[in-house]
């Protein structure tokens, strides 16, 4: 496992070659996302169980990140529609902080610290199967796109090396650290991309050009329609909020 790891993380193609002839390549990449996908979700799910040990810390939580969201909004976009949208955010967030303080207050089925146990049990399962299904949707769609552009190679070879992809993430075990968190997700991200591009590269035996092609294609499509989609609905709700005021 360490080596096949290690292998992923130095993009080592004599490792990816050998895992794409192994009879078990498919369980090897799998164990390899559960075996991230594990060490993430305990780690995560152990420092939300601190942030959130109280009430008070729950809500202060979710002001931080509410505020982090709204200034990279601001600081990412001009648009006069962005703007007005953080506008209307901050004017009517103390109201929902304290209606969450209201809900927080209430009484549950279950104690607390009971409560806390099965959220902890809840990330730590529910990581390695966000990643694996993040895996094999990034995977069969570069597939797809690779067959499209000449590939010759199949599915369970492309899903065995593109597991190697989630490898980087293991630095989302420490997203919690203030300041470098964001930093070396977007870092994970990168890594994890270049992974998939070698991958596909030689399962496909496709260049390099094509190879970054099939696997950004279309996730830019689909990015660019979605952009497209937000905007024209952004600029709907300020124009109900400008009609109302």
């Amino acid at each position: 496992m360490m080596e096949l790891f290690n292998g992923a993380l130095t993009l080592n193609q004599n490792v990816m070659r050998g895992l794409r002839e192994a009879p078990d390549a498919v369980r090897r990449g799998f164990m390899l996302v559960l075996f991230v996908g594990l060490l993430v979700g305990a780690a995560n799910g152990i420092s939300t169980l601190i942030q959130t040990a109280t009430p008070d810390r729950t809500v202060q939580m979710l002001r931080t990140q509410l505020d982090q969201q709204l200034n990279q909004l601001v600081l990412t976009s001009n648009d006069p529609n962005t703007q007005e949208l953080s506008r209307l955010v901050n004017e009517n967030k103390a109201s929902a902080f304290a209606l969450i303080e209201q809900l927080i207050a209430l009484p549950t089925p279950l104690p607390r610290p009971v409560g806390q146990f099965f959220q902890l049990l809840a990330a730590i399962v529910s990581t390695p199967i966000s990643y694996l299904a993040g895996m094999l949707l990034a995977v069969a769609v570069a597939h797809l796109t690779a067959r499209q552009l000449g590939g010759q190679g199949n599915l369970p070879h492309m899903v065995s090396l593109g597991s190697l992809a989630v490898a980087p993430h293991a630095l989302d075990a420490l997203a919690f650290i203030p300041g470098i968190g964001s930093t070396l997700s977007l870092l994970a991200w990168a890594w994890g991309f270049a992974i998939l591009v070698l991958a596909t590269s030689i399962v496909h035996r496709l260049d390099s050009l094509r190879a970054v092609l099939a696997v950004l294609l279309y996730p830019l499509l689909l990015s660019l329609l979605g952009f497209l989609a937000f905007c024209v609905l952004l600029g709907v709700l300020v124009a109900a909020a400008g009609g109302r005021a």
